[in-house]
């Protein structure tokens, strides 16, 4: 699970290479490898749709404010580093299970 990398005990960075224009919005599972997470999205990559699709989906799966996702890097590219806050301690595996839910 190196796409998710713990920064405090609120707080982690999620490594996502996203695919738009997909015909499904889904999150893929990866191996234990795995750099980047895949998530797959509707919107095409143009006016920050894709970003504002992303972090909506972000934002569900993981049960936090829009206020508490920030993009780090990767704005206008496919590979992103997304800071999560949450409002209490998670664990990697608390996280990634929440993203496949």
């Amino acid at each position: 699970m190196n796409f998710i990398e713990i920064r405090s005990e609120f707080a982690c960075i999620l490594s996502i290479k996203i695919k738009p224009n997909s015909n499904r919005q889904f999150i893929a599972k990866p191996s234990k490898n795995d750099d980047q997470i895949l998530i797959s999205i509707r919107s095409e990559a143009r006016q920050n749709k894709a970003n504002i699709e992303l972090l909506n989906l972000l934002k569900k799966k993981l049960k936090v404010s829009i206020s508490q996702l920030q993009i780090i890097s990767g704005r206008k590219n496919p590979n992103k580093r997304i800071k999560v806050t949450f409002s209490e301690s998670h664990q990697k595996e608390e996280i990634l299970n929440k993203l496949l839910a």
